[in-house]
């Protein structure tokens, strides 16, 4: 291992210096250097480390009971959001972390369209939307959305019982009166 050791003293440092670098150069040296690039890498990361790399990413909003894969999905779409904040690209992105399929409908979408700057949220479950969920979507929008956008509300839309088979049935009945009356008598 001391083939790959340089010392870092000057020329005229003392033998007692010069014993203590060539010490502590053996730990030095066997340092996996790799792991550096590791923790730079949200995929790659070890999850220790997340909260970590997180707040260098400058990320909003964290939740510690978050799985594994949605910590690392907020720390990829940091950038994204802090470079397109105040768009419904950037609500959207942040509202990927909920782990929920969702869509955003601005003002103009509507039919008829609604006040201007304003937007909802359409969420897709297929079970029930608890509290925290809610809380948590709202953050989300809210750190992500420009301050003049206003948003008018969260639509949870269950698809609960959506497949199936349906039965339909009719009849048509049609119906003639006929009066018959004398000739010569009123109507």
């Amino acid at each position: 291992m001391t083939t790959f050791f340089r010392t870092v003293l000057p020329p005229n440092a003392t033998s007692g210096e010069k014993a203590l670098e060539k010490a502590s150069s053996e730990p030095v040296i066997a340092l996996n250097t790799s792991v550096v690039r590791q923790v730079k890498n949200a995929d790659l990361c070890p999850e220790i480390l997340l909260p970590w790399l997180a707040w260098e990413f400058a990320v909003d909003f964290w939740e510690d009971s978050w799985s594994d894969k949605q910590k690392r999905q907020v720390i990829r779409d940091a950038a994204y959001i802090h470079q397109h904040r105040g768009t419904a690209g950037a609500v959207r992105r942040a509202l990927s972390s909920i782990d929920v399929p969702s869509r955003v409908i601005e003002w103009w979408q509507e039919e008829p369209r609604a006040a201007p700057y304003t937007f909802r949220v359409e969420v897709y479950s297929g079970s029930e939307i608890s509290s925290s969920l809610y809380d948590a979507i709202r953050r989300q929008t809210d750190k992500a959305k420009n301050l003049r956008s206003y948003l008018r509300s969260i639509d949870v839309i269950s698809e609960n019982g959506t497949e199936g088979t349906f039965y339909t049935g009719g009849a048509v009945t049609a119906v003639i009166d006929i009066s018959i009356r004398p000739q010569g008598a009123p109507e």
